[in-house]
């Protein structure tokens, strides 16, 4: 469902303190230039570059649970912008995995990299690093009995190559040091001041996803 972004900034202004209607405000402006200037790259990570350049919320800010009504704002942005077209069933399909993520946080999250890595897989850089990495997608003879079962569970071979690295990229070391994120023994990340980013057994999922 499509939100008009002038009138839901409104009503998430509604509910938030004023020091918050105030960087809902701001984050509503970035979104409102970025349409301007005919883009439709609503992406927490850009979304977040631009607002820091200005002394708004960082990206990392935004991606934390106190960031969830600035997420809300970008993501009408992007359904607002997005092209109105035909999807194939067989996109519809290879998307279908992130519908089985239950926390809407977490799914969010992981399209929101998902876009991120698509964006740069034109990028020459990615290209020589990706060329450098051998992945076998090929289903493995396990799957003949899987997909006996009435509900197709979720694999590697289930996912294109920019999905693999998207989930790859999440667990990244690099990553998380580059974020300040720290993942403890029960798979939760959390961030340099101890906030929750990733809920328990988020690592141990994506790590067991990529193993299958």
């Amino acid at each position: 469902m499509r939100h008009e972004p002038n009138d839901f900034c409104e009503k998430l202004k509604q509910s938030a303190t004023p020091k918050m209607a105030k960087t809902i405000d701001l984050i509503h402006q970035i979104c409102t230039e970025q349409s301007e200037r005919g883009s439709c790259d609503f992406t927490i990570a850009t979304i977040g570059r631009l607002s820091e350049a200005v002394n708004g919320p960082k990206a990392q800010a935004i991606r934390n649970k106190t960031g969830e009504k600035y997420r809300a704002l970008i993501q009408s942005w992007a359904e607002f912008k997005k092209p109105l077209k035909v999807i194939s069933s067989k996109v519809k399909e290879q998307n279908a995995w992130v519908g089985d993520i239950d926390d809407a946080r977490i799914k969010w999250l992981v399209m929101d990299l998902i876009a991120q890595n698509s964006k740069l897989t034109g990028q020459l850089q990615l290209a020589k690093e990706l060329s450098n990495i051998n992945i076998d997608l090929r289903p493995s003879a396990n799957n003949n009995a899987m997909e006996s079962s009435s509900h197709p569970s979720l694999t590697k071979s289930n996912l294109l190559p920019t999905e693999v690295e998207a989930l790859s990229h999440s667990i990244n070391p690099d990553t998380f040091e580059k974020n300040g994120w720290t993942p403890d023994k029960q798979g939760r990340v959390k961030d340099s001041e101890g906030n929750t980013i990733f809920k328990a057994g988020f690592v141990d999922a994506i790590e067991k996803t990529l193993s299958l």
